[in-house]
This record gives C-alpha cells, sequence and structure tokens, in this order.
C-alpha cells in the first residue's frame, strides 16, 4: 500500500521514502477543519470534497465509509477523517494517540480496523518507535492497541482482508524485510528477503496483498519480488535497467519508484524513473505469479500512485499529467478515466493521491497543487 511519501512523492532511491516521518503533530486532537456545504461543487465529472487544507494521502474505509486524509500544508502530518455517511459535516481531525508521528494509514473495512504505522526515530531518553503499529477502530477512531517494537522497521503497510493480516515491508538491521502482523497488530513474524548492500538501497517501498493466496508483492527500487505466507521469497525480478550506481552513490534514474497490483488478473506494474519525476518514465509489466516480464509501455511521467478496486481495475496517476487512468484487468495501454480540471497551483511535478471506494464504486483523488478539496469520481 502507498504511504504518504512526504509532501513529495519523488523518485530517489536513497531512503528517503516516507520524508515528513517525523510528524508535528500539534493542536488539540479535537480539532476539525471546516468543509464545504451543500450542495458539493463540481469539477468536470467530479464532485469537489471542500477542506481547508491541501490534502495527501487518502485512505477509505468501506466499513466505516470514512476517508481518511492527510494534511499537507498548512500543518504538514495532521490526519482529518471525513465521514462520506455526512459529507458536508467539518472532518474530524484523527486523535494523536493514533495518529501522533504516523507516517501512513491504512485499512480493513470488513473488519473496521485501522492500522497506523509510527516511523519516528527514539529521541534521547525515549524508546524508538520505528516500524511499531497503531491498531485502532474506524467506527470510533479510537486506539485499540500498539505492538511491540520489531526489527523489521516497516515503511509500508498493507493488509489482507479476508484473512485480517497485515503485511510490512522495510528493511532491518541486517537487511530488506518483511514483517507479518494479526488483525490486533500482534507480531506473528518477520524475516529478511534480501542481505544489506553497500550499492544498492535494500529498502521495501511499495507492498501489496494477493488476496486469492494470501501472498505479498513488494518492489525496491531495483527489483520486485513476491513472498508466500510464511514471508518465503518465491521469486524476485529486476526493474528494466536498474544496475549499481559506481562509488555507491545513488541515483534516481533507471530505478523503480512506484508499484501496482491489479489482482484480479495478477499483473503487477512498475514506474521506472527518467531523467526526474516529469520525465516520460517506463512502466514494466510483470506476471503477478511468476515474475516474468510481459510488456512495457511509456507513462506520461513517472507514477504517483496505483490504486486497485479489486474487481479488475487498476487506477493510476501520474506526475506531468492532470489525467486519471485506469489499465482494466491487467492492460498494457492506459486508458484515460478523467482529468482533473480547475486544480489551483498545479505543477508537472506535484503527486496525486488516490483512495478507493469498492462496495459504493467511488474513486478520490487528491489533486496536488494547492487545491483544498478533494475529487469525488464515481465509476
Amino acid at each position: 500500500m502507498r504511504p504518504i511519501w512526504g509532501g513529495l512523492r519523488v523518485c530517489l532511491a536513497v531512503v528517503v521514502v516516507l520524508a515528513a516521518a517525523v510528524v508535528a503533530c500539534s493542536g488539540s486532537p479535537s480539532a476539525s477543519k471546516s468543509q464545504s456545504k451543500s450542495p458539493q461543487p463540481t469539477a468536470g465529472a467530479a464532485i469537489l470534497i471542500g477542506l481547508s487544507f491541501s490534502p495527501a494521502e487518502l485512505n477509505f474505509s468501506a466499513g466505516s465509509n470514512k476517508l481518511y486524509v492527510s494534511e499537507v500544508f498548512p500543518e504538514s502530518g495532521a490526519t482529518y477523517v471525513v465521514s462520506m455517511s455526512a459529507p458536508g459535516k467539518a472532518p474530524a481531525r484523527l486523535d494523536e494517540s493514533i495518529n501522533g508521528f504516523s507516517t501512513h494509514i491504512v485499512v480493513n473495512g470488513r473488519l473496521k480496523l485501522g492500522y497506523a504505522l509510527i516511523e519516528k526515530p527514539p529521541l534521547a531518553g525515549s524508546p524508538a518507535l520505528g516500524g511499531v503499529v497503531r491498531v485502532f477502530n474506524t467506527d470510533t477512531d479510537t486506539l485499540i492497541s500498539t505492538s511491540t517494537q520489531p526489527s523489521c522497521v516497516a515503511q509500508v503497510l498493507t493488509v489482507n482482508e479476508a484473512s485480517g493480516m497485515v503485511y510490512g515491508g522495510g528493511m532491518s538491521p541486517t537487511g530488506e524485510c518483511l514483517i507479518e502482523f494479526d488483525s490486533a497488530g500482534h507480531i506473528v513474524r518477520q524475516a529478511d528477503v534480501a542481505p544489506l548492500s553497500r550499492t544498492q538501497n535494500r529498502l521495501i517501498q511499495r507492498i501489496e496483498t494477493d488476496p486469492a493466496t494470501g501472498d505479498v508483492v513488494y518492489m525496491d527500487p531495483y527489483s520486485v519480488g513476491r513472498a508466500d505466507q510464511s514471508l518465503t521469497e518465491k521469486w524476485r525480478t529486476p526493474v528494466p535497467g536498474a544496475g549499481v550506481p559506481s562509488n555507491t552513490v545513488f541515483t534516481s534514474q533507471g530505478q523503480g519508484n512506484d508499484m501496482g497490483f491489479e489482482p484480479t488478473s495478477g499483473t503487477v506494474y512498475v514506474s521506472v524513473c527518467g531523467a526526474g519525476v516529469i520525465a516520460p518514465a517506463t512502466i514494466a509489466i510483470y506476471d503477478g505469479h511468476t515474475g516474468k516480464q510481459t510488456g512495457q509501455f511509456t507513462g506520461p511521467g513517472s507514477s504517483s500512485q496505483f490504486a486497485a478496486d479489486h474487481d479488475g481495475r487498476l487506477f493510476a496517476v501520474f506526475f506531468n499529467s492532470a489525467d486519471v487512468f485506469v489499465l482494466p484487468n491487467g492492460a498494457s495501454t492506459l486508458t484515460k478515466f478523467a482529468t482533473l480540471t480547475d486544480v489551483a497551483g498545479l505543477s508537472p511535478d506535484d503527486p496525486k493521491w488516490l483512495a478507493v471506494d469498492p462496495v459504493r464504486h467511488r474513486l478520490f483523488v487528491s489533486p496536488g497543487g494547492t487545491a483544498q478539496s478533494i475529487y469525488l469520481y464515481s465509476y
């Protein structure tokens, strides 16, 4: 699952994912931000959900019918909760007991549980929190439990809604690692899938679950891989053009920066950086069961996010484009779904974020720029 990656999701191979790892959550936890009243304005085919801040990462709980929205400006790091049952109501700020020092959130709509991943460097005299997961109830948005400190410090999380298991990918003191939690946040197992490297960034930066098998698919800047439920790696395939940088200097060009997984067809897409995020990027296509590359196409820029609806559609947004695309059923070409119109201050290098409501067939988009709204589409 795709985290906030700080205020900007850039194409870097150094350990820069989750650049807003140390989150300043000032102010009252019960504070709220005003939201536009009905009737809601529109932009093209989208309904606008008005906010009083610029949104970033989005996560949707189908079970609780709520949208979790990370704020990127003016206060980076705060998360607000938009109730889609009462969209005219001002969104409430997620309590700091859940969101404090959180890098991103994933949800299990079936169990009505949320998981906030904490990535905070240890302070003098205080315990480390990196990789700790806080479990909360998405109906009440109250904290239920907090995991113990893992040796595998996850940078990203994903949820298998059918089994209730939560998986993370990141780095341990000894290598690139995976970690599994049960639905209550207890650590089930953790394992390295690649050793540390002095010349490669061995950090898992994207991870998704295959609901049909319980396996996980993940990527680092150099490769894409798959592991079974015991966290045993089944295959690993290099991304096109990935090589070992000279003199241990990491560069972004030719390395993976984003990954999408369409579970119905079992298709994996990896965005490989060009010369910067706004340069045309190679989107490599893989058979998610075997790891074999089956094709590739060129995106308008590096991918900013992929989001699957688990019914054959994989939505995608890119740097250097105001369009929202869809890849249906493992397609090898992009189909335009919508164009983000009237986005204030939108620049080609602005990231965008997605969330899908697969039950009600809704797509939510954080459009980038200085827009203080979320674009809502029906599909």
